[in-house]
């Protein structure tokens, strides 16, 4: 997606805040625990991007960018009024979309899918956080890693503990290696 803000396009960027926004909105509340202090951080942060938009082009992947420039604010944030600690992730309150059943697909039993979104509510904020950034944003692997400061395989070592968890709690047998899969794949990309 190319977006020539630097011609001081303010419909480009305009159209680029849209797009945006509401996505680093709720993953900036995630950290900071407050709407309007969230939609401040991500309003900054779309300022300094406009003020250094000459420098756009230099940016390779404007999604990952923007999440960790989020992320970045908010832990300065945090940091600056003494409210951070060394793993922030840690602390976040990460609220998912829940899984719902569609018309067409009564595959799966609507208890099923109550027990399903109460496993994955369980699970920890890191967890939450990396299949928020996954299956909600749709994020790779590598810009969900780079959003968070972590390494690829830390994502993969969440999601290989939120399956295993939730596997746990839904009563599946995870040492099958074709549940334990199909149940990553259905999690992710249901």
């Amino acid at each position: 997606m190319s977006f020539k803000i630097k011609q001081y396009d303010e419909f480009k960027f305009r159209e680029l805040l849209d797009l945006y926004y509401v996505r680093l909105k709720r993953f900036a509340v995630s950290f900071l625990k407050e709407e309007g202090l969230a939609e401040e951080i991500v309003m900054d942060v779309f300022l300094k991007l406009w003020e250094k938009r000459e420098g756009l082009d230099e940016i390779e992947n404007l999604t990952t960018y923007l999440f960790v420039a989020v992320r970045n604010s908010s832990f300065n944030f945090l940091r600056k009024s003494n409210q951070h600690d060394s793993d922030s992730l840690e602390k976040a309150e990460v609220s998912l979309h829940r899984y719902e059943n569609t018309p067409e697909d009564d595959l799966i039993s609507e208890e099923m899918l109550d027990a399903l979104n109460e496993a994955v509510e369980g699970l920890p904020s890191k967890c939450k956080m990396v299949f928020k950034l996954l299956r909600e944003e749709g994020l790779t692997r590598k810009e969900t890693a780079q959003a968070l400061g972590v390494s690829v395989n830390t994502v993969d070592n969440q999601i290989s503990i939120a399956v295993r968890k939730i596997g746990e709690t839904l009563g599946l047998d995870l040492s099958v290696r074709k549940n334990f899969t199909g149940l990553k794949t259905f999690l992710l990309f249901f």
